[in-house]
């Protein structure tokens, strides 16, 4: 699990740095920094949840559900111009 979450967390900062300095559009980079800092966000909620830590790995679950929200409507509003 550390393995991933690392991954994940390199791949938020990676998008977020290409997003910044304008080598990709931010119409790419955002959603992908945004469902890669969730995933990051779900594994953080899975970690505490086997520590037994249950109100901080449903903090972190929700947390990364409405990110995950807020990417889809992005995604949605310029695909289909809502």
């Amino acid at each position: 699990m550390k393995n991933l979450k690392l991954l994940f967390s390199a791949l938020t900062v990676a998008f977020a740095i290409l997003g910044l300095t304008k080598a990709l559009s931010t119409d790419i980079t955002m959603p992908i920094t945004f469902v890669c800092l969730a995933s990051t966000m779900f594994i953080t909620a899975k970690e505490y949840k086997d520590k037994q830590q249950k109100s901080s790995a449903v903090y972190f679950l929700l947390l990364g559900a409405i990110l995950l929200v807020i990417t889809l409507y992005n995604v949605a509003s310029i695909i289909w111009g809502i």
